[in-house]
């Protein structure tokens, strides 16, 4: 089984979570920095069955306008569509 971990304090953007992704994951395959990219990685690319961890995550991360928002849902949706090959694991923050 294949396994990424996110730490979520440390993406502010996009461009941070596709920086951990590639920290993670080395491959010729050239994906853009785009949700469509990343749905093709997910669904065409990557080893499978995989577990995504996000560790830390603040609730507010999850707004829409935040950039974890859609990226989590591109793998929730994932995970929809074949829940034995996906697997999610939200780890939130601890409240202070």
């Amino acid at each position: 089984m294949f396994t990424l971990h996110f730490d979520c304090p440390q993406i502010h953007s996009r461009a941070d979570f596709y920086h951990q992704l590639r920290q993670q994951y080395a491959t010729d395959y050239l994906f853009g920095d785009s949700l469509d990219a990343l749905w093709d990685w997910l669904t065409g690319e990557i080893p499978l069955p995989v577990t995504c961890y996000f560790h830390q995550l603040q609730p507010q991360q999850l707004a829409p306008d935040q950039p974890l928002a859609s990226v989590v849902a591109l793998f929730h949706e994932a995970r929809e569509q074949d829940p034995d090959l996906y697997h999610i694991i939200i780890e939130q923050a601890d409240s202070e």
